[in-house]
């Protein structure tokens, strides 16, 4: 297994990349939970950001000890290894109903559910963490877990509905759209359904069935009208679509992102970028991703123009210096980032080779709103193919610009290290051409990205000595 880990690096490491140089930056000021060696993360399924900026970090397997009584309030007490949810402040200080154990029902009638144990009457049954989101609506977290999904409150934790999804299927990560309707699946897909619920888990209805492949997350547009469905096992992504809300799902997909094997998504909140994972060493990506990132995206553009647009990489061994490999074995089923954009969480499911299974990632990239973000292009702005291309040694870039202001047109290598400044100034609207003298580089693959008004444009170009 080793050898085989060894080969797939040097693969990678050997590959032209197609990348957009990385603007996020590995910030550990948020390792809770430091004091504890056993690692309380270990295995993580789902991290979700609340409106108040709160972390909810979401284990696979029982990390807690709690003392609970069967069949809800009652029976025999029970001491209990059991699934919780961990919810931290954003300075990494435990919220003040972390960790989450116990789901309470404000209504005072539903009886309590222990998150991680179930009493079936005969014994108990483990429902293990697959998955937490954010809703995009209200902000409160939904939580599957095993077979069941909860709606909480992230103000205080408190439970507000739940549903057993009629499949009684291992269930993903859920997905909601800007109405707070709840999407999910199954783990399995096949002849599997991905279900949709109104916005208190009810009104269970079938939108697609899937077959074929293993997927651990889903990802809905705002509108509702588009489903990514990561059937990880396949290497793809399958990108459902319907004209109105009105109208049924197509029922053959798009299939985007050929190489990808994605166990996570996210849409950026602030940009709309569709963020996935590209898969692990587990389930090896194919060219020209690399394991162990998530990759951002145009999704309007998918399946026609995939350029990386930004990526966040795992730090392998971040808390573990004698971990040298450049990869290690986590897999990456979690991501969620701030209301602002700035700063990202991730996490992996890691067998046991970190001992900090979440990390956090900065940028000081400046984000507006969605109206004016960068995933809103205006019409008349364009960054073209560099002319020639594949080059050697120089290459002419042309753009175009809607409107007169400060322009930068800047190059990065694969690694993310800035190599040239092309274009620093204010530039008046309308056509223009740069050359890039690419003389003391060596071969490879660069990234051009040109950015105005708020707006970023990138695309990638191959020299060839």
């Amino acid at each position: 297994m080793k050898n085989n880990k060894i080969l797939i690096l040097l693969g990678f490491l050997l590959l032209p990349m197609l990348a957009n140089a990385q603007s996020w930056t590995f910030d550990d000021t948020f390792l809770p939970d430091t004091a504890n060696t056993s690692d309380t993360f270990l295995e993580v399924h789902g991290v979700a950001v609340d409106p108040d900026g709160k972390v909810w970090v979401q284990p696979f397997s029982a990390t807690e000890t709690i003392i609970t009584a069967r069949n809800g309030n009652a029976g025999d007490p029970d001491t209990l290894s059991t699934r919780v949810i961990y919810v931290y402040n954003a300075d990494g200080t435990p919220a003040s109903f972390s960790p989450l154990s116990v789901i309470t029902y404000a209504d005072g009638t539903t009886p309590a559910d222990t998150l991680g144990r179930v009493w079936t009457g005969t014994g108990y049954e483990g429902y293990s963490g697959r998955g937490i989101e954010a809703s995009v609506g209200d902000g409160n977290i939904i939580i599957s877990q095993f077979n069941r999904v909860y709606k909480v409150d992230y103000l205080t934790g408190e439970g507000l509905a739940k549903v057993d999804p009629t499949a009684g299927c291992s269930l993903g990560e859920a997905s909601t759209d800007a109405e707070d309707n709840v999407y999910v699946s199954c783990v399995v897909g096949a002849d599997a359904p991905i279900y949709k619920y109104d916005s208190n888990l009810e009104n269970e209805e079938v939108l697609l069935t899937m077959t074929g492949s293993f997927s651990r997350d889903l990802q809905v547009s705002g509108d509702g009208n588009t489903i990514w469905y990561a059937g990880y096992t396949s290497g793809v992504v399958l990108k459902y679509t319907k004209p109105d809300a009105f109208s049924g799902f197509t029922a053959t997909p798009d299939t985007v992102l050929r190489g990808i094997r994605a166990e996570s998504f996210d849409l950026h909140p602030q940009t709309d970028y569709l963020w996935v994972g590209s898969g692990s060493l587990n389930d090896v990506p194919g060219v020209p991703y690399n394991p162990q990132t998530w990759y951002a995206f145009d999704h309007a553009t998918l399946g026609q123009n995939e350029v990386v647009l930004d990526s966040i990489t795992w730090e392998a061994g971040a808390r573990n210096e004698g971990f040298a490999e450049t990869f290690d074995a986590g897999r990456p089923r979690a991501l969620d980032f701030n209301a602002a954009g700035d700063v990202a969480y991730v996490g992996v499911f890691s067998g046991g080779d970190t001992d900090v299974d979440l990390q956090k990632f900065t940028t000081e990239q400046v984000f507006t709103s969605n109206e004016e973000s960068f995933s809103s292009t205006p019409e008349g702005f364009k960054l073209e193919q560099n002319y020639p291309n594949p080059f050697n040694p120089s290459t002419n870039i042309n753009y175009t610009l809607d409107q007169a202001g400060l322009v930068t047109l800047k190059v990065y290598d694969i690694t993310g290290r800035e190599v040239a400044t092309l274009v620093n100034t204010r530039e008046n609207a309308g056509q223009h051409t740069v050359t890039f003298d690419a003389t003391n580089l060596a071969s490879g693959v660069y990234i051009y990205s040109l950015q105005s008004n708020g707006v970023r444009l990138t695309n990638r170009m191959t020299l060839i000595k």
